[in-house]
Parts: structure tokens; C-alpha cells; sequence
């Protein structure tokens, strides 16, 4: 069965904090400075590709994590919190720590890594996937 989800890069740093941390790995938001087009659907799967190596996490070409689209969140808009989510406490902490402003946030709930990781040519979208995406987008997987 064809059915919508969402891939999308997240460093492999973010991972392993957040997967460090109770409680995060049944929620935790991730941020993106990129507008979906079209807008990220709730309650599909989220595939991740755990990015930037080197890292014990980083599978080249695999997409080694997953969880359920949650939530979209803008992110603050002005004052000492400008371009983070409103509750510091549902970030990873590496992210927290380190990461600029984003535009929003994309929440996954029961974030877990992937026995059997899943390859980028497992996924279509109505524009060709070629390479693991930049930002979180929309494609199909068949289940």
C-alpha cells in the first residue's frame, strides 16, 4: 500500500542527544528554515536521514530512523527567544546549544531507530528524489 510520509536530514549530533534525554524520544522538535510545499501532513510517517559524519549514526544513502509527524510550530518571532521553539525543553539539547533561527519546528513522536534502515530509492515523490533531501518534504513509500 502507497501511502504519504516525510523525509527529512537531521544531524546525527541531534539524534543521539535527543535520544539521550527522557521523555524526548516520545517528542521532540526538530527545526527547518525551509516553507513545505506542500505543507507537511500530520499524523504520517517520518522517515530521517541521520546526517552529517563523521558519526557512529551516520548511515551514507539510508534513512536509519523514524517516527509520526506530530505538530508544525512557528518558531517565536521576536524577543530573547526570536527564531527558537517556545519550550527549550522539547529540543535536543546539542540543538538547543547550537542551532541559528529557524522558521519552525516539526515535532516526532516515538522517534526510534530503525532495525532494518530504509533506502532512498525506497521513497517517490511527484518530483525526483535524488538525493536525501535538504529539509523535511513530502514523498511516498510503499508499506
Amino acid at each position: 500500500m502507497i501511502r504519504p510520509v516525510v523525509l527529512a536530514p537531521v544531524p546525527c549530533v541531534h539524534l543521539e542527544s535527543a535520544n539521550s534525554v527522557p521523555g524526548l524520544s516520545a517528542s521532540v522538535f526538530f527545526g527547518s528554515s525551509h516553507e513545505a510545499d506542500p505543507p507537511l501532513p500530520i499524523g504520517v510517517p517520518v522517515f530521517i536521514y541521520a546526517s552529517i559524519p563523521p558519526h557512529a549514526l551516520f548511515k551514507p544513502g539510508q534513512f536509519s530512523w523514524t517516527g509520526t509527524l506530530a505538530s508544525v510550530v512557528r518558531a517565536v518571532a521576536s524577543g530573547p527567544r526570536s527564531g527558537k521553539h517556545p519550550d527549550p525543553s522539547r529540543r535536543p539539547p546539542t540543538a538547543e546549544a547550537k542551532d541559528g533561527p529557524f522558521l519552525y519546528f516539526w515535532e516526532v513522536q516515538n522517534l526510534e531507530q530503525l532495525a532494518t534502515p530504509r533506502r532512498l530509492g525506497d521513497f517517490k515523490s511527484k518530483t525526483s528524489i535524488n538525493e536525501v533531501p535538504r529539509w523535511p518534504v513530502v514523498a511516498e513509500a510503499d508499506f
